[in-house]
């Protein structure tokens, strides 16, 4: 530019054509405009856009390379950081960019870089993330043409293969029918993303914070970010133990923030917790039903035990006339069990009392079993 100013204050004392010397300032000027505008992209907060045009326009009128290397570093982090939050958030296959992938209704085609299709591709209903997931069989949609897992819409290997027409969850929702196969739960949704964790994300904003740049990227993730933490706050309540809420209640809450956390396309720190938390429960659960049924072939005790009066006693759901010795043991670590997973009685409402109440009469009937048989055998 120094040199385009030289000629131009030569060009004046040479009394250069007026249409020659106005050309002339007219580079100077915008050469003037360039380099401020420069200044303040590398120095200041700028868009990509703004990146872009400063680099073309640098080309066009030979900005020396030394000159325009601020700009072209800059560029290139900016680069650097878009591939590294579409890897993050873009689905496998995806030939979306992140801003289209996040804008879209999660019903992409996915394809390798050939165009074909990948066994190990996500479907429009989960992140692609679990190969559990993507090594599970496969439904056509007769509706839309689209191919989902069946897990993934809640569809079992047994069903697939007696159905003869299968509408998917959103092709049911535009139809406004109900969707058959949502086994008492809401239908699934579109995963449009891979769900990166809150803290990635946290992290890769801070980095576009640092690099002072604005990209539409950005805008787009920050809303989902700060849903994913809004989540995160009243579900780390419920796991905490000082929560003042009864099992029941922290349980039904607890279930209704996870079924909410599938609208998420951020995945909250606490969500793997809370689900772990409902697993456990849920095994809890399970094992304790399996406690509740009586053997099919009971174990009869001695005449001179089983007519004690004080052993007639019923111990609730645990037959006492059929009591083998390790569902004591059983019984014993499901109460461990219940405590450990949030305070006994309170985590689990009337079941672990009545476990509780069982176990003692169960045990109580067993000494006095012992007694007898000892009684009756010297």
């Amino acid at each position: 530019m120094d040199a385009l100013r030289q000629l131009l204050a030569e060009a004046r004392g040479l009394r250069v054509a007026p249409s020659r010397s106005g050309a002339l300032q007219q580079r100077v000027d915008d050469a003037a405009s360039w380099w401020a505008r420069a200044a303040d992209a590398v120095s200041g907060v700028t868009s990509v856009e703004e990146l872009d045009t400063l680099l073309r326009q640098a080309e066009e009128t030979s900005v020396p390379p030394a000159d325009r290397a601020p700009l072209l570093d800059k560029a290139a982090l900016c680069r650097w950081w878009r591939e590294r939050a579409a890897a993050a958030f873009v689905k496998e296959g995806c030939r979306l960019s992140l801003g289209e992938s996040l804008a879209g209704d999660g019903h992409y085609e996915l394809t390798t870089p050939d165009g074909g299709w990948g066994a190990h591709f996500a479907c429009s209903f989960c992140t692609g993330e679990s190969r559990y997931e993507t090594a599970q069989f496969m439904i056509g949609c007769d509706a839309c043409d689209r191919w989902y897992h069946g897990p993934c819409v809640g569809v079992s290997k047994a069903e697939s293969d007696a159905m003869s027409e299968f509408s998917c969850p959103s092709c049911a929702a535009a139809k406004g029918v109900p969707y058959k196969y949502a086994q008492g739960q809401p239908p699934p949704r579109p995963k449009r993303t891979r769900r990166p964790a809150a803290r990635y994300v946290a992290a890769l904003l801070c980095e576009a914070d640092a690099l002072r740049v604005s990209t539409p990227e950005t805008e787009a993730m920050r809303p989902l970010l700060e849903a994913a933490t809004a989540w995160d706050v009243p579900a780390r309540a419920l796991l905490s133990p000082s929560e003042r809420l009864c099992g029941t209640e922290r349980l039904a809450a607890l279930r209704e923030a996870v079924a909410r956390a599938d609208d998420l396309e951020v995945t909250p720190e606490a969500l793997p917790l809370a689900r772990a938390a409902l697993e456990r429960y849920d095994n809890w659960r399970r094992n304790e039903d399996t406690l509740r049924e009586r053997p099919k072939e009971a174990r009869r005790p001695s005449v001179s035990a089983a007519s004690m009066a004080p052993s007639t006693q019923d111990c609730g759901f645990l037959s006492a006339s059929a009591f083998p010795g390790d569902c004591l043991a059983a019984g014993a670590s499901l109460l461990a069990e219940a405590a450990a997973l949030g305070g006994g009685e309170e985590a689990h409402g009337l079941r672990s009392a009545q476990l509780c109440a069982a176990l003692t009469a169960a045990a109580r009937w067993r000494d006095e079993a012992r007694v007898a048989l000892r009684a009756e055998s010297s």
